[in-house]
């Protein structure tokens, strides 16, 4: 199990990790947003050209934002991204696929979203130190290879169709107009 430490900033659930620089494939801090509301990892664009990666060859997208409509984005994936508990331990999730945007008017600069947490239990638990618990539901010992990342497969990639509708579970098609 992994304990993250939460700091709330701007009414957010920040927690610490750390991407893996393209370049120097050195790890880098990363304050982001613990954010259940969120579709997928985004971070600011600019982070990610420091990192090292080239975001302007990559596919565009768009990501609906509360309060701001749609947004363009590119999708980009990082070499390897890194959780980072309580004791300092760091937990490697492999490659990782993620949204980049110009995040200059926003309240913070990454974003942790589904494509990550939903591959987790997550347990919140408020009181003087803040702390969000998550237990993999995977093996942690068999991360994916960057050489073998599927975009529209892999465990921390983007969702498919059938993926996100199993109406055996959710107890409705997400296709459909309700």
């Amino acid at each position: 199990m992994l304990r993250l430490k939460v700091d709330f900033w701007n009414s957010s659930m920040e927690i610490e990790s750390r991407i893996i620089d393209n370049k120097t494939s050195r790890a880098r801090d990363l304050a982001i947003v613990f954010d259940t509301g969120a579709y997928m990892t985004t971070i600011h664009d600019k982070t990610l050209i420091r990192a090292g990666y080239k975001i302007s060859n990559e596919r565009d997208a768009m990501l609906s934002v509360v309060g701001r409509g749609n947004v363009p984005v590119k999708e980009v994936l990082l070499q390897g991204f890194e959780l980072v508990d309580i004791s300092g331990n760091v937990l490697s999730l492999g490659p990782i696929m993620v949204y980049a945007t110009d995040m200059s008017n926003m309240e913070t600069s990454a974003v942790l979203g589904l494509n990550v947490i939903r591959e987790f239990v997550s347990k919140i638990k408020f009181g003087k130190n803040t702390i969000i618990e998550l237990e993999p539901t995977f093996d942690i010992n068999k991360p994916v290879v960057f050489e073998d990342f599927i975009r529209t497969e892999s465990r921390f990639g983007l969702w498919t169709q059938d993926q996100i509708v199993d109406s055996e579970i959710a107890g409705y098609d997400a296709r459909q107009t309700y």
